[in-house]
């Protein structure tokens, strides 16, 4: 009875041994949930624990990050030469038993439990005056991890924002705080995207008034809640707000773009001077042949997509980011963003300054009167990208077009493709190697993944996702 959803108590064990794919998720009951954050130590060790599950295979160490470029037009598997992994995907066949489904779906669910019963206990916890500070930073990431753990988890099982006009549209659980840890099964029905958002924002705003501006990009800091609500109120259409957030966080967060001559290298190093929030791999403690880059450039399994490559112009740095592999114009490219195969430690960025720039331009571009701010940003990644590249002069969708084909080549393979053809509602090809390209409905049925079957079964109050 492993991984179910929202069921049983999350004791101190879990939250320091998050990662442990043995651990029975029908954890003791015997402990009650109050007595599991006591004191700072406690507190401490738990919000440690709920970064854990970040760093899963079936989440951002691979499928969370692997899936938005191979369900878009920007990836394809080898067909011929492939371990299997992740085929359904590749050929949009996927059913509501898929494996990778239902373990994206339970690590996600696994740590908004996770979370939300810490912040139930902690207040419960009287800190002295000297530890305050640091018990509401520890309470800021749990919020700030909670928050993304919900993110992820709409974009990938709901609609996008603005499919209906309201939002009324049916998004994902949010479950009674007060029931989770006890002995009862908890089978919250879906919320609308409305209020699942609501939670989010919340959640962030809540977290940038608890945390310090100080981190060592591993754990969550200020400027990590303010970029990652920068990318929330893109995704909502709040323009004003994604452009405040995302300008203070380049203007404030001591976060540099990296320069031209060390943009590929910086792929490989620890992090670099604009990593805002990553996932950490170590030598000893990493995903192994099943992370990301080793799908990549061990297995061989999979490669970008011709209509991909074909959109860098020569004089582009990141070019140096795909490596050809045989015969001259070959098809299959690696993909060197995450370049440690031999030792599978690359970490993984989950917020880096050039997305904020992205978010920055595209919110004035959508604004009116902001054009020319809109272009300055936009500017800031092409020249860095290519120095030979001519200003932006574009104007109105144009000029949006652009910035959304420069969020395709900037942030490819970090896990966005999907979700801005989506939300943009943008129709488009997908590419497989030996069938004719399948032409997908941008916001259709199968471009979110199904409710797994597993919890369709164990839930009498979740609705299924349409065609699944």
């Amino acid at each position: 009875m492993k991984n179910k959803i929202f069921i049983k108590l999350f004791v101190l064990l879990f939250f320091i041994t998050a990662c442990d794919d043995t651990l029975d998720f029908r954890l003791s009951t015997s402990i009650p949930a109050g007595e599991v954050i006591t004191d700072l130590e406690s507190l401490d060790l738990a919000v440690n624990g709920s970064y854990g599950l970040l760093g899963d295979s079936d989440l951002f160490n691979r499928t969370a990050t692997l899936l938005p470029d191979l369900m878009s037009d920007n990836l394809y598997l080898d067909a011929f030469n492939n371990t299997g992994r992740y085929l359904f995907f590749d050929d949009y066949t996927v059913q509501d038993d898929n494996g990778n489904v239902e373990s994206l779906y339970n690590d996600l669910a696994r740590i908004i439990a996770q979370t939300t019963i810490i912040l139930r206990e902690v207040e419960n916890v009287d800190f002295p005056d000297s530890e305050l500070a640091l018990a509401n930073q520890y309470k800021g990431e749990a919020k700030f991890v909670r928050a993304l753990a919900y993110f992820t988890m709409q974009q990938f099982f709901a609609q996008p924002y603005n499919f209906t006009n309201d939002a009324s549209h049916l998004g994902v659980p949010i479950p009674d705080a007060e029931a989770l840890g006890g002995n009862s099964i908890v089978s919250p029905a879906r919320a609308t995207t409305a209020a699942v958002y609501a939670l989010i924002v919340s959640d962030l705003q809540e977290a940038i008034t608890l945390m310090d501006a100080t981190s060592d990009v591993f754990r969550a800091d200020v400027w990590a809640a303010e970029a990652l609500l920068a990318r929330v109120y893109l995704n909502m259409g709040n323009y004003p707000q994604a452009e405040a957030r995302a300008s203070n966080v380049i203007n404030s967060s001591g976060a540099i773009l990296v320069s031209n001559g060390s943009y590929i290298s910086s792929w490989s190093a620890e992090k670099s001077s604009e990593t805002i929030f990553s996932v950490a791999n170590i030598l000893t403690d990493n995903s192994g042949f099943d992370s990301v880059g080793y799908f990549y450039n061990g297995y061989d399994d999979a490669f970008p997509t011709p209509d991909f490559l074909s959109q860098f112009e020569a004089t582009d740095v990141r070019n140096g980011l795909y490596e050809q592999q045989g015969a001259p114009n070959g098809l299959e490219f690696s993909i060197l963003k995450y370049p440690d195969t031999q030792n599978q430690s690359d970490n993984i960025p989950i917020l880096r300054l050039s997305e904020m720039f992205l978010i920055k331009a595209e919110a004035h571009a959508r604004q009116p009167g902001q054009e020319t701010m809109a272009q300055g940003a936009l500017d800031a990644i092409i020249t860095r990208a290519d120095g030979s590249a001519a200003p932006s002069t574009e104007t109105g969708q144009a000029l949006i077009n652009k910035i959304i084909l420069e969020r395709r080549k900037e942030l490819a393979f970090e896990g966005f493709r999907l979700f801005d053809l989506t939300r943009t509602k943008r129709d488009f090809q997908k590419f497989r190697q030996d069938l004719p390209p399948l032409s997908i409905t941008a916001q259709g049925n199968f471009t979110i993944l199904p409710i797994p079957l597993d919890e369709l079964n164990r839930n009498p109050n979740i609705e299924p996702n349409p065609g699944y």
